[in-house]
């Protein structure tokens, strides 16, 4: 029950940039992030969990965890790439007594493209991501705009993000079939949804060899989410505490 896919993201794009200033060839990076998180569940409250990742970027690849980025194509201040990720959501049963007598919902592997523009304003971005498991068999859609800043050693970029999230995605993950409803949880068919996100990145370097990355996040859910009998607040907030070191 996490949604640290977009929280690695950040730290991959981190991680390349602290690689791109070390030698030429491999490079390889070890550590390990916490997480916590309160996604809105009804009476399942905050989570907090450790992330480990091994982190390796080698020419126009980079993998950081459940997450790898191929860049395909970069010309000035644009480049594009194509993704594949773990999405690390999904619930069991044990997680919560308003799970009780639902099937698992497991989390999914997601391929799709994305594409940055570095402008004199601000940052832009776009992705694409589909389910290539038939896991939920939907697809989610973002953009996204940060300005950042340098502050010493460290660089803070705040920003805002919207996702549209497909009939299926949603369906699955906050959908209750019918053999699943019970007193306090109706059967629910979850429609596509818009979440609007804002947070702030910051990635910390020391040296060569060390980053430490500190993030901040809260994600609106458009009211399709928010309807789920399995949902009783109106969003979810993230807070990720990481650290990499490069070899």
């Amino acid at each position: 029950m996490n949604k640290t896919v977009s929280l690695i993201s950040l730290a991959l794009m981190s991680f390349s940039a602290l690689a791109d200033e070390q030698k030429p060839g491999i490079q390889w990076g070890v550590g390990a992030a916490v997480v916590s998180q309160d996604q809105g569940y009804t009476d399942v409250g905050n989570e907090t969990i450790l992330v480990p990742a091994l982190a390796i970027q080698y020419g126009n690849f980079s993998l950081l965890g459940p997450r790898a980025n191929y860049k395909v194509w970069q010309q000035d201040n644009i480049e594009l790439s194509l993704v594949g990720q773990l999405r690390l959501d999904g619930y069991e049963e044990a997680d919560g007594d308003i799970f009780l007598g639902m099937e698992d919902r497991d989390m999914s592997f997601d391929f799709g493209f994305e594409g940055e523009l570095d402008t004199k304003v601000g940052e832009f971005g776009f992705s694409f991501m589909h389910d290539m498991t038939s896991t939920h068999k939907g697809y989610e859609a973002s953009v996204s705009y940060g300005i950042p800043f340098t502050a010493g050693d460290g660089r803070i970029v705040p920003y805002v993000s919207a996702s549209y999230l497909s009939e299926d995605l949603v369906d699955y993950y906050y959908g209750v079939l019918p053999n699943e409803q019970r007193a306090g949880r109706m059967a629910y068919v979850g429609d596509a949804s818009m979440n609007f996100e804002v947070g702030v990145s910051s990635d910390w370097f020391f040296g060569k060899n060390h980053m430490i990355k500190a993030d901040l996040s809260y994600t609106a859910y458009g009211s399709e989410i928010k309807d789920s009998p399995l949902i009783d607040q109106s969003g979810g907030a993230q807070l990720l505490l990481g650290y990499v070191y490069v070899f």
